[in-house]
């Protein structure tokens, strides 16, 4: 069945590439000033930093939002806002319908978290690797059962992408401890060549090897990579370097913050270039994102303290936990680290001991 969320609008549109847009020239500290240039008069205002410890009302710990933490019980203070933002394989088949569909992989995966509270943002960016606990939805995005394995499997699973993202959104607040996250936006990783292609090539100095499949891309080689090199340099992970998922993760981030500036010097150079990426990427994404919340943070971001891109230590082994009968990397993320990061980005106070 038509899914009709999909391509609803260009004002639903228009969501998908202001999230690129806000994200990536975030991620580099702008604010968004060269955005949106009339907000240059604005009133800086700090960080609340609202804690248990400073709120002047008692707290009703009934009322507040429950996650688990580490073993520890935690209320949410306040309402935060939390997109997941999804970058898809080529695995799969997500031009099927019905039974002949067939979800991807989540390669890419990061929680950006908006507390308007506390005048903060963040962001995670989560291993696919990750070993938790994962629904596996049938065709009709139905089914009870679940098994421990890797986090990119979630958007495996569902009769359509909507489902494959809403799933991945189920397993990443599990991981977290049941957190919140009230949206997602959702972009295949092939369309990296076209996202590259409309800054005109972003330039970088290459953290590993990529000459087997391109003999310009040599380790230490400072380039402005073409569409398809983009591709492999975010993408590839086989027969680069270590062949890990977290060094590919580096790159990501690397990435990332160099198509930052490029967007940056296409904002002031072009008031059209928002309108032209959200053309180029039409027929790609899709996303579950509230437009009022998404318009009021581009309007405030400059008023916001950035807590940084964090990623959750663990461990990597290999196993067989996906049950193919094939070893996979798995990796086993640290309670504690997680713990750490839930209570950075999300607004929480432990379980009072007279409630426990």
């Amino acid at each position: 069945m038509e899914d009709k969320r999909v391509g609803k609008s260009n004002r639903s549109k228009a969501i998908c590439i202001t999230v690129i847009v806000l994200l990536c020239i975030g991620l580099t500290g702008l604010f968004l000033m060269e955005y949106r240039s009339g907000n240059t008069n604005r009133k800086q205002k700090g960080s609340k930093n609202r804690t248990a410890e400073q709120t002047e009302q008692p707290i009703d710990w009934d009322s507040l939002q429950k996650v688990k933490l580490n073993h520890h019980k935690y209320g949410l203070l306040h309402k935060v806002t939390s997109w997941l933002i999804i970058g898809t394989d080529v695995s799969g088949n997500q031009d099927g319908i019905g039974e002949d569909y067939q979800g991807a992989m989540a390669d890419f995966m990061l929680l950006v978290v908006f507390d308007e509270e506390n005048h903060s943002y963040g962001m995670l960016q989560l291993n696919r690797d990750t070993m938790t606990e994962i629904h596996l939805l049938d065709n009709k995005g139905e089914g009870e059962a679940t098994a421990d394995i890797q986090l990119c499997t979630a958007h495996w699973y569902g009769g359509n992408r909507q489902q494959g993202c809403e799933n991945t959104i189920t397993a990443v607040s599990h991981l977290l401890g049941g957190v919140p996250i009230d949206g997602y936006y959702e972009l295949p990783m092939k369309a990296i060549p076209v996202l590259n292609k409309q800054v005109g090539g972003v330039t970088v100095t290459l953290e590993d090897d990529f000459s087997s499949v391109d003999a310009a891309m040599v380790k230490g080689k400072t380039i402005t990579l073409s569409d398809s090199q983009a591709f492999h340099y975010i993408h590839d992970r086989y027969g680069v370097g270590d062949e890990e998922n977290t060094s590919r993760m580096r790159r990501q981030r690397q990435y990332m913050s160099a198509f930052a500036d490029k967007a940056k010097q296409k904002i002031a150079e072009d008031n059209q270039f928002a309108a032209t990426l959200l053309n180029a990427l039409d027929s790609y994404a899709i996303s579950e994102i509230n437009q009022n919340d998404l318009m009021h943070y581009l309007d405030t971001i400059n008023e916001y303290q950035s807590q940084g891109m964090l990623t959750i230590d663990g461990k990597l082994k290999l196993g067989k936990a996906l049950g193919d009968g094939l070893e996979h990397r798995e990796f086993y993320a640290d309670a504690a680290s997680i713990e750490q990061i839930v209570k950075k980005l999300y607004p929480l106070m432990e379980q009072p001991k007279t409630n426990k």
